[in-house]
C-alpha cells in the first residue's frame, strides 16, 4: 500500500474554513469599546472569565452589569454567549431580542444576533443582522470579521475577501485581519497573496503559534515542505501543549518519507492530548505499513474511531488493520460503515472489494470494485482496482 496520508486526511484535520468561522460558533469573542464605570468593568470582567473558560464568573460579571443597567448589550448579548457555551441555545435568543429591540442602534447587538442565527442556519436573517452591524458602526472591525467569517462559510470567497480587506483598511495593524485574510486568499487560490498576510499576522501575532500552522498547511499544500516544518517548529516552540503542530510536522515528514521523523511528531502530540484523532489515525496506519506492530495499530485504530465514529477515512484504517491481522468479518464492518461514512472514498470501497475478493464473495467484490471506480477519482490502486474488477466481471458473467 503507498496510500498518501497527508492528502487523505489534510482536508479532515485542517480546514481553513473551521477556523475562519470560529468566531460564529463562540470560540471567540468579539472586540468591544466599553464605557467606564461600574457596568463596563462588570463587562470587562466577564469577557475575561468567559475568555479563560469560567463560564459561572462570566455569567455572574454579566447579571451584574444587568442589574445596573437592565437593557445593556454587550452584557445581554455575552450572557446569550455563555447559554450557548453551556449547550443551552434556547435561553440565549430571548437575551439576544432584548438586546436588539432595546438598543436598536447598537452594532454589538446586531452582530451577536447574527452569529446566533448562523448557528441556527437562518443565513438571510443571519446576513442582514451582520450587515446592519457593519451599517450601525463600520469602523468596527469585528463587525466586518464577522460578516467575513459568514461569507466565507457560506463559499461567497470575494465577499468575504472585500469584508476581511476592509477590516485590514479599518485597522492595518489589526492580526487577525491579515490572518483571515490570508485564509480568505489561500481559499480563493492566491497562495502568494496568503502567504504575505499570514506572515503579516504572525509578525503582529509574535506569541501565538496559529499564524505559522496556518502558514506551515499553506507551505505544505504548496511543496515546500522544509519551510512547512520549519512554521509547524515555531509553533510548537511558542505554544508548547498544543498537539496540533506536531500532527501537522507528522504530516509533513510522512510527505517526505521521513517515516520515523513523522512517528516521532506524532507520538509528540499524542504524549500532549491522547485522543489526537489525526495522530492515532496517521500512527495506526504507519504501523500497518511497516508491519510494526499490528497489536498496536489495532489499539491506536480502534481509540480513534472511538473518538471520531463517523469518519471514513478512520474506519477504512481500522479496517484494513483488520484485514491485515487476518480478521475479515471485523474488517468487513469497519469498511462497511467507512463507505456509509464516507460514501464518495474510493479508496474504502477498493479495500471492501478486497475484503470480499479474499473471501470469495465475487459478486459483492466486484461490486465495491466498480463503486470505487466510478467516482473516476485518481487514487494509489485505481490501477489494480480496474485490473481486478475486470478479471472479476469475466468470471462473474462466464
Amino acid at each position: 500500500m503507498t496510500r498518501s496520508l497527508f492528502a487523505k486526511f489534510f482536508l479532515f484535520s485542517w480546514t481553513s474554513c473551521s477556523l475562519l468561522t470560529a468566531s460564529l460558533y463562540g470560540d471567540s469573542v468579539p472586540a468591544y469599546k466599553l464605557n467606564g464605570g461600574p457596568v463596563g468593568d462588570a463587562v470587562r470582567a466577564g469577557i475575561g472569565a468567559l475568555q479563560s473558560g469560567d463560564l459561572v464568573k462570566a455569567e455572574e460579571s454579566f447579571r451584574q452589569a444587568l442589574k445596573l443597567k437592565p437593557d445593556e448589550p454587550h452584557a445581554l448579548a455575552l450572557l446569550a454567549e455563555v447559554a450557548i457555551r453551556n449547550g443551552k441555545p434556547a435561553e440565549a435568543l430571548p437575551l439576544l431580542q432584548t438586546a436588539v429591540a432595546k438598543n436598536p442602534t447598537s452594532a454589538a447587538a446586531q452582530e451577536a444576533m447574527g452569529r446566533y442565527l448562523v448557528r441556527q442556519k437562518d443565513y438571510a436573517r443571519a446576513e442582514s443582522a451582520l450587515r446592519k452591524a457593519v451599517q450601525l458602526e463600520p469602523i468596527w472591525v469585528d463587525a466586518h470579521l464577522s460578516l467575513g467569517d459568514f461569507y466565507m462559510y457560506r463559499g461567497r470567497f470575494p465577499e468575504a475577501l472585500a469584508s476581511y480587506r476592509t477590516a485590514m483598511q479599518t485597522d492595518p495593524s489589526n492580526a487577525i485581519a491579515h490572518y483571515k485574510l490570508g485564509l480568505g486568499l489561500e481559499e480563493s487560490h492566491d497562495q502568494q497573496g496568503a502567504q504575505a498576510e499570514l506572515e503579516s499576522a504572525s509578525r503582529l501575532l509574535p506569541k501565538s503559534g496559529q499564524p505559522h500552522i496556518a502558514l506551515g498547511d499553506l507551505l505544505s499544500k504548496t511543496g515546500r515542505e522544509d519551510a512547512a516544518i520549519a512554521e509547524y517548529a515555531a509553533a510548537a516552540k511558542l505554544e508548547p501543549e498544543n498537539a496540533t503542530p506536531y500532527v501537522r510536522m507528522g504530516m509533513a515528514r510522512q510527505k517526505k518519507g521521513q517515516t520515523e521523523l513523522a512517528q516521532e511528531s506524532y507520538r509528540t502530540a499524542l504524549a500532549i492530548e491522547p485522543a489526537q484523532v489525526i495522530a492515532l489515525n496517521n500512527l495506526a496506519w504507519i504501523d500497518l505499513q511497516l508491519s510494526a506492530s499490528l497489536d498496536e495499530a489495532l489499539t491506536l485504530a480502534k481509540k480513534a474511531v472511538e473518538e471520531a465514529p463517523n469518519v471514513g477515512q478512520f474506519l477504512d484504517t481500522l479496517g484494513w488493520v483488520y484485514h491485515a491481522r487476518g480478521e475479515k468479518e471485523q474488517a468487513v464492518l469497519a469498511l462497511k460503515k467507512g463507505t456509509t461514512a464516507t460514501p464518495q472514498d474510493p479508496e474504502i470501497w477498493y479495500h471492501l472489494g478486497v475484503v470480499y475478493e479474499e473471501a470469495g464473495k465475487n459478486e459483492d467484490a466486484l461490486a465495491a470494485f466498480n463503486k470505487s471506480l466510478s467516482f473516476k477519482k485518481d487514487f494509489p490502486e485505481a490501477s489494480d482496482t480496474r485490473k481486478r474488477a475486470e478479471k472479476l466481471s469475466a468470471r462473474v458473467h462466464r
